[in-house]
């Protein structure tokens, strides 16, 4: 019978979740807006120690503070579940762009700015419908 070694760390990266590893997901989310680690830690107010263990896949999703990973999306244009939904990631205007045509950094921050003010927008008319349902 021939055994099969499974590394279980790439499996939760494929199949995304809570418990995955994101320091790959991370790297390229930053690369789309040419960031370096400095300047992430700088404008997400988090220490380089906590960035390079997140990147280094040192910790899992569920292990990251929920204020430091919320930090680290604002600054990125994403919600913190990007980093491990595949589905959300599919449907993210910067990621899906990437492929089409020249991007910039400047040109992926408008695309990132766009996608928040339409997840505001869409927030705000679902609040309407909702309120308009109960008077």
């Amino acid at each position: 019978m021939d055994k099969k070694i499974v590394n279980m760390n790439e499996k939760r990266v494929k199949l995304g979740g809570k418990g995955m590893y994101i320091g790959g997901v991370l790297k390229e989310r930053m690369s789309c807006f040419d960031m370096a680690e400095h300047q992430l830690c700088e404008e997400a107010l988090i220490e380089a120690d906590e960035l390079q263990a997140i990147l280094n896949d040192k910790l899992s999703f569920d292990a990251i503070d929920e204020v430091t990973i919320s930090f680290i999306s604002q600054v990125l244009y994403c919600n913190p579940e990007y980093f491990i939904d595949q589905q959300i990631r599919n449907n993210d205007i910067v990621n899906s762009s990437l492929n089409r045509g020249a991007s910039t950094s400047k040109s992926n921050e408008i695309k990132g700015m766009l996608q928040r003010f339409s997840d505001d927008f869409s927030f705000l008319r679902q609040l309407k419908k909702e309120l308009e349902g109960e008077v």
